[in-house]
């Protein structure tokens, strides 16, 4: 029986591999079609003889007039009708155009002629054997696509293998569906150069040298383990990266700017602070507590997005007299079943990111304390803080406040016009420039302070030099109390940024007081 693949949707790129498989089953099916006939049956008649040494002669003088004549040959349309059913039978899509089809077309033909050759050196008497099947060539790059995003998958977030994934397939468009064991160097080499060098969404030399070659190294890596390819990983073959200039690839890099304190400033008297604009619809315009504290968490906690949009009532509690926020993944049984019952799930970007810390003077004083109390009497210690942060059940990808992380970007990038690099992370860049900004004589923060702060695992490089870097010793311990660091955030300065009002007032004026 013949050893199929699985059709490709697409064109399949001819390789010397490919062709000599396509051609060694062309020859091996002649002659098990022949055995078939011969020792399995009841063998050839005289008749049967003469019709099959017949087919035999027009076989070989069809094929040595398309090798001959080329398109001028009268059978050269039927040869290469019979040809692509072959191929597609063995589960090719070829195409007509790709540039080494006429090399296939010559080995079919020879491939037809020997087996010709040796049908009829059996009709002779010559015990001529069948060979072994040939060996399948090496698997195709797609056949790696999900095997890599179910590895992929079980250590690491959805939007990370996604980008992954997105990569390696950029290369499979890139080269074709070809065998795993046919890509060399140089034709990274030659990837990497294209998307440095497309038209459109052109890579820069960070992405293409860093996370874009670490997973296509990675995905090879992984077929090699799975003994999916021969030879060695073609990423090591890659003696040297292509390369753009420094300018041009200052204007690729995607900045993360921070907010300055006149951008705060507008923000705080923008329409996001306007309870009564008609311009937010949906969650973003009924959840009035998010529009409100997310940005402020933010400012004086420099946390990702995330990190704020999943917290839960039961997150801000008072300790020993002090108030704390907690930034953790573990829920109680309730809230496990609230965020199971719509598949999502709390999460951090690494194990820094855990942390308790003391909710910052200043959101006290707007009122976050009660907020937060008002909404856990509400709802429950189980509930999340912000209502909007939960998804739609009926949601295909969800993820815990999406739909604030989308329309903030939306306020400040478009209806504010920051431009480029704004975004919920400047909160994180402002609060981390004030932190260095803080660090004068006598007054230097301690080793590892920041990191704990703001849930870094390293100094960021504008920071080095500046901020005293912990060793090993930051792995042990149970780290920085929140009283401990309490004087240090307080002592930050903030007093060019104009705060809106307490939240109470806020909703006052507006005639919304009842969302407290």
């Amino acid at each position: 029986m013949l050893q199929t693949i699985s059709a490709q949707a697409t064109p399949q790129v001819l390789t010397e591999d490919l062709i000599e498989h396509v051609c060694a089953q062309r020859a091996y099916h002649w002659l098990r079609l022949d055995d078939r006939g011969r020792f399995e049956g009841a063998g050839f008649d005289e008749q049967a003889e003469r019709a099959l040494l017949e087919l035999c002669d027009v076989t070989d003088r069809t094929m040595q007039a398309v090798v001959r004549r080329g398109p001028a040959s009268p059978e050269w349309a039927e040869v290469l009708d019979l040809l692509d059913d072959w191929c597609a039978q063995l589960g090719y899509s070829v195409s007509r155009t790709d540039p080494r089809y006429p090399q296939l077309v010559r080995a079919y033909a020879a491939a037809e002629r020997q087996a010709v050759e040796l049908v009829r050196r059996r009709f002779a008497g010559d015990g001529v054997a069948t060979p072994a099947q040939p060996a399948a060539p090496s698997p195709l790059l797609s056949t790696m696509t999900e095997l890599y995003r179910e590895h992929k998958s079980k250590a690491t977030k959805r939007h990370q293998v996604m980008t992954a994934v997105s990569v390696w397939r950029r290369l499979v468009d890139f080269l074709g569906d070809v065998p795993l064991s046919s890509v060399t160097g140089q034709d990274l080499y030659r990837f990497y150069e294209a998307r440095l060098n497309a038209d459109a969404e052109r890579w820069s030399m960070k992405y293409a040298h860093g996370l874009a070659r670490r997973t296509v190294r990675e995905v090879f890596e992984l077929a090699l383990t799975l003994d999916m390819m021969r030879g060695d990983n073609p990423d090591t073959l890659m003696k040297a990266l292509p390369r753009i200039s420094r300018a041009e690839e200052a204007t690729r890099l995607k900045p993360r700017r921070p907010f300055g304190d006149e951008q705060l400033t507008a923000l705080f008297a923008s329409e996001w602070y306007r309870p009564e604009a008609t311009t937010w619809t949906g969650k973003m315009r009924k959840d009035l507590g998010a529009r409100y504290w997310a940005p402020l968490v933010c400012l004086f906690h420099g946390n990702r997005v995330g990190e704020v949009m999943q917290l839960m009532t039961s997150d801000i509690e008072v300790v020993d007299g002090l108030p704390v926020l907690h930034f953790r993944t573990d829920v109680d049984e309730d809230g496990a079943s609230v965020l199971a019952d719509i598949g999502v799930a709390r999460s951090l970007k690494n194990a820094d990111t855990h942390r308790t810390v003391p909710v910052h003077p200043e959101l006290l004083r707007l009122g976050f304390l009660e907020f937060a109390q008002a909404r856990s009497k509400a709802d429950g210690p189980s509930a999340l803080l912000f209502p909007s942060s939960m998804p739609s059940k009926d949601s295909k990808h969800p993820k815990l406040g999406r739909t604030y992380e989308q329309a903030f970007l939306r306020h400040v990038r478009d209806r504010m016009a920051f431009g480029s690099g704004f975004a919920n992370h400047s909160f994180r860049h402002q609060l981390e420039d004030r932190i260095r900004d803080a660090q004068v004589m006598g007054q230097a923060w301690p080793i590892g302070l920041s990191l704990a702060y703001t849930g870094r695992k390293r100094l960021r490089d504008a920071d080095k030099g500046q901020l005293a870097e912990p060793g090993s010793e930051r792995l042990y311990g149970r780290g920085f109390s929140p009283k401990v660091q309490l004087p240090y955030i307080a002592s930050l300065d903030f007093s060019r940024v104009k705060l809106p009002p307490p939240y109470a007032e806020w909703l006052k004026a507006s005639g919304r007081a009842h969302d407290l």
